[in-house]
This record gives C-alpha cells, structure tokens and sequence, in this order.
C-alpha cells in the first residue's frame, strides 16, 4: 500500500530537507531513488523515494540500498549527477490534500525543483524543471502527456477523492522509522511470491527440457547401430549368386570374425542389387538421425545448464529484476536458442562450422578475424569450417584434422569417405565482386587429405559441459 496524503504531509514534517545538500544520488530498479544528503545539524542522511508502484513513498532510510543500485547509469541519474547533485534544498511544499511534493533546490547561479509525484499508473513520476517549470529531464518520459525534455509542465490541484487518515504507529518512534520497518515487513512476503512463481516458471522449463534430453537419448540409442545396416549391405556383395524366388534369408561368411557365418534378411520381393541398396539406404538414414541426435543432444544439454544457471542466478536478485522476468516468463517458450552454425572445442581451440551459405556468411561476417583459419573441401560443396587462432600459439595436427573431418561431414563428399581440403586464414580470402552470399575465393591456401574418422567424429559431437563452448 502507498502513502496517502497525509502519511506524506506526516514524512516530510520529520525530514531536515530545508538546507540540505544533494550529495549523490542512485536509481534503485526501475522505480526507486536513493538521495544522499547532508545537513549542517543532522549530518549525513539518507532519502528514500518510489513513484509508480503499489508501494509508492519517500521516507528517510537507517540503511543503504546502494547494493540494489541499477548496473547501468541511466540517464536520469546521469542528468542527476551532472546537474543536480552539489544542489541545496532551500525549500519544500506539498499539493494541498495531494500526493505531490516539490523540492526547490538552489545550485550556484542555478534553480530547479525536483518534483515528485506520488500517483498511480501513468500519472507517477519524478521531474527536474527549472524555477520557471520549464522540464529538463524525467523518470519517465510520457510524450502523449507533453512531459518531455523542453515542455512546460503544468501542475493544477486536484479535488481530494475521499479522506484519509495516517495508519496506526508506535508514537513513540518517528514515523519515517515506522514506514521503514513496514515496508521492510512486506518485502518478504513479496519476494516469496515472486520467488514462489518463478520458480514454477523454472521447474516447467527445466522440465521441458529434460523430458527433451530423455526423448534424444532413447533416438540415439535406436540409432546407435547405424553401422549394422552398412555391413549387411556390404556382406551381400559377396553374395555369389542371383536370389532364388521368394527367398527371404541369406547366409554369408562374416569377414570381421573369421570362419563364422552370418545370416541376413532379404526382401523377397526386391532384387540382390536392390536389397544391398535398402540395406545403404537405412544405414544412411540411420546414421543421419543418430548424427542429429548427438547435435540435439549437446545442444539441449548445454542449454539446459544455461537455464539452470540462469535461474540460480536469477532467485538471488533484485524484486524490481525478478517481477521483469516474472513478467517475460509468462510467454516463455522452451526452443533451442538460435545460433550461428556450429561451436566444437579441440583442446584449446575453437572450431566454428557453417552449414550452409546463409551460416557461412554469418560467420564471415561476425564470428571470424583475419588470424583465424577457413577450411573447405575441394571438389565438394559443403559448410565453412574454421579454427579460432591463439595469439602465440600454433595450430596442432589434432585440430586440423579435427576441423577437417568436420569440413568433410558437413559436405557432399562424406558418403565417400575422403577427400581433398584446402584452408588458409580468413584475411587470404577474396570475395568475388557480385558474388552470392558466402562465397569466397582463398588465396595462399594449402592441401590437406581427410579420411573419414568416426571415432574422431563421435568424441567431437559427444563433448558437452566444461568442456564444450557452443552447441551443436
């Protein structure tokens, strides 16, 4: 509940404002205003305010809420600093039966009122006008109310909407000391709710995900014989002879145990040649979505940690930055976070990989320096693979070859297994006038031969945690 009327009248009668100096001045989330002041008799002091919420007040503080303090200066403190602060209250007066108290200040050759108004919705605000109501700046900017920097503001009396009274106190404390227990009180009570809320919002969230990771791992794990289906195919060349009609089984000598046969199922109804080419083919598909599956999986299971990182965070901080994510939360949708194509670790280096024209040109364009390195297949069209340099240090066999199987998964030329690279640093590569988007001419570049290695493959997409800077 805010202060009414009188409560105000009340604050301001036990405040030493008149002769005080402004001496620093914060803003408190979004809504709140510390003032440091000083007074010949009453030395330092401390001047709390807050406009535009439930708990609309002003009242003097026993305690400082810098640590509260927005990370960002924000221009109305920064018009306060510059202009304000140094300034000395000379006077003060409050709307007859109003919520609105003027502070008139007194800097050098200088004057100005500070202006508070103690409304509800819109109508809140704190304002800096010179002696003639001219505004210099606001808390809130308001131009459909003509409360801008420039504009005159126009303060006209309200007819009182009811009477009020000052709430029940101890008299015999200041009811400036009163306020600031009260409201001390009812925070925690708030701060729960907020809390209580978001951490719904999170464990729905964290939830989601999960169940996500659960659903990816039991993909991975139908797929994870992707190699069997290569096999049958590859045993069924050495089939010696045409199938027979309707024959469904065949038996053949398994060349990875010596002198054990094996026996493989068949389409009656396709040729030997064809059965070979389903046997490729579900290997093919197979292989693809287990590929996938270890992509979104590193990348739901580093976003997941991001999140829970995010929230345990979040629980600790301001009431003001938890009822801005309070209020972001309700249209919260759990997506895997859009990224610039690839992110893989090869001990200390960095490998960025492009999947397409559109990410390759993402990559040139924000992610990469001349220093870096670009790698590409020869004869094949595929992604941008490149290696973030290390001042000082060189790039190891290891990641190149890293980098290179990466070039090569992500091409036309994986299904054969090999091929020849070619890659130089980013500052060798020439964009052709006109040229569509990503595309890039090296210069400088040298050979590399890549054979296809899925052990190397398999580490690379498998690394996630500490030791993976990126998802996949």
């Amino acid at each position: 509940m805010s202060l009414n009327w009188r409560e105000i009248e009340l604050i301001l009668s036990e405040l030493p404002l008149e002769g005080s100096m402004i001496q620093k001045s914060y803003q408190i989330g979004f809504n709140g205003l510390l003032l440091e002041l000083f007074h010949p008799q009453e030395r330092s002091w401390l001047l709390y305010v807050e406009v535009g919420t439930p708990a609309a007040r002003l009242h003097r503080l026993s305690e400082t809420v810098k640590d509260q303090k927005t990370l960002k200066l924000q221009r109305f403190i920064q018009f306060m600093r510059a202009h304000i602060e140094g300034a000395r209250v000379v006077g003060f007066e409050q709307l007859t039966e109003d919520r609105l108290v003027t502070l008139n200040l007194a800097k050098r050759e200088s004057s100005f009122k500070l202006i508070f108004r103690f409304y509800s919705g819109p109508k809140a605000n704190v304002i800096i006008t010179d002696e003639n109501y001219q505004i210099l700046e606001l808390l809130f900017r308001r131009p459909n109310q003509n409360e801008v920097a420039g504009e005159t503001l126009v303060i006209t009396e309200r007819p009182p909407v009811k009477s009020f009274e000052v709430r029940p106190y101890p008299t015999n404390i200041p009811f400036n000391q009163f306020i600031e227990e009260y409201y001390k009180r009812g925070q925690p009570e708030e701060r729960q709710e907020l809390i209580t809320k978001l951490e719904l919002i999170r464990d729905t969230e964290l939830a989601t995900l999960s169940n996500r990771i659960r659903k990816t791992t039991e993909r991975l794990k139908k797929s994870k014989d992707y190699d069997a289906y290569r096999h049958s195919g590859d045993l069924l060349t050495t089939y010696p002879s045409p199938l027979e009609r309707n024959q469904e089984w065949v038996e053949v000598e398994d060349w990875l145990q010596a002198g054990s046969k094996v026996t493989i199922s068949v389409d009656p109804h396709l040729s030997l040649g064809e059965n070979i080419e389903s046997y490729y083919r579900k290997y093919s598909r197979l292989k693809a979505t287990h590929d996938k599956s270890l992509e979104n999986q590193a990348a739901l299971a580093r976003l997941l940690k991001e999140r829970e990182e995010y929230y345990a965070k979040l629980l600790t901080s301001s009431d003001e930055v938890l009822k801005k994510a309070l209020k972001r939360g309700s249209r919260v949708k759990v997506t895997l976070e859009k990224q610039i194509g690839l992110t893989f670790k090869s001990g200390i280096f960095t490998i960025l990989v492009g999947r397409n024209a559109k990410e390759n040109e993402a990559l040139l364009r924000g992610s990469v320096r001349g220093n870096d390195w670009w790698m590409h297949t020869r004869d094949y069209s595929g992604g941008y693979v490149f290696i973030k340099s290390i001042r000082g240090k060189t790039i190891p066999l290891e990641t190149l070859l890293d980098a290179g199987n990466l070039a090569l998964h992500y091409s036309k030329g994986r299904s054969g297994g090999r091929g020849d690279l070619y890659y130089t640093q980013v500052k060798y590569l020439k964009r052709p006038k006109g040229g569509k988007a990503g595309l890039v001419l090296p210069m400088q570049a040298k050979n590399i031969t890549i054979r296809l290695d899925e052990e190397r493959l398999r580490r690379l997409f498998s690394q996630s945690g500490e030791e993976n800077s990126g998802e996949f």
